[in-house]
C-alpha cells in the first residue's frame, strides 16, 4: 500500500477533508525528499568507501616504503663493510709487498741501505690476515677492518722509510 506523508498537511478545520490537490503537492514533496535522503546517503557511502580504501592505500605504501628503507640501510650498511674489508686486504697485500723488499735487502747486505733499520723489521711482519665476511655484525667488522687497515698503513710506512736508500 501507499506511504504515509511525513510532513503535515495544512490544518483544516474540523469536518473538512483536505483537498486533493494539497495531498498530491505533500506527497510530491514528501518524494523529493525521500530522493534528496537517498541521494546523500549514497554519496556518504561511496565517500566512506572511498576514504576507507585511501586508509588502507596509504597504510600499505607506509609499511612497504618502511620495509624498503630498512632493507636499503641494511643493503648500504653491508656495501660499507665490504668496501672497507676490501681497502683492508689491499693494504694488507701491499704491506706485505714491502716486508718482503725489507727482507730482500736486509738478506742481500745491501749497504746502500740502513741494515739496522731493516734488522729492526724483520720481526715486524704484518699480523695474520683476518677473513671478515660482513654477515652478522656489520659494525664490529667493519670497524676491525679500519683497525687492520690502519695497522698495516703503519708498517707500511715504516717499511718505505726503511727501504729508502741511505747517503753516504
Amino acid at each position: 500500500m501507499g506511504r504515509h506523508s511525513n510532513r503535515k498537511v495544512r490544518p483544516t478545520p474540523i469536518g473538512e477533508t483536505p483537498s486533493f490537490d494539497s495531498l498530491i503537492a505533500a506527497g510530491v514533496r514528501d518524494g523529493k525528499e525521500w530522493a534528496r535522503q537517498r541521494v546523500q546517503k549514497r554519496i556518504a557511502a561511496v565517500l566512506s568507501v572511498l576514504v576507507a580504501l585511501s586508509l588502507c592505500c596509504g597504510g600499505g605504501y607506509y609499511w612497504w616504503d618502511t620495509q624498503g628503507k630498512a632493507k636499503r640501510a641494511h643493503a648500504e650498511a653491508e656495501n660499507a663493510c665490504f668496501q672497507q674489508v676490501s681497502r683492508m686486504t689491499e693494504s694488507y697485500n701491499k704491506s706485505l709487498r714491502l716486508y718482503a723488499q725489507v727482507s730482500s735487502k736486509f738478506n742481500e747486505l745491501d749497504e746502500s741501505y740502513d741494515l739496522d733499520m731493516l734488522a729492526a723489521l724483520q720481526g715486524k711482519k704484518p699480523n695474520e690476515y683476518e677473513n671478515l665476511h660482513c654477515s652478522t655484525d656489520l659494525d664490529g667488522d667493519k670497524r676491525k677492518a679500519r683497525s687492520l687497515k690502519r695497522s698495516y698503513d703503519e708498517l707500511s710506512k715504516e717499511y718505505r722509510k726503511a727501504l729508502t736508500p741511505v747517503r753516504k
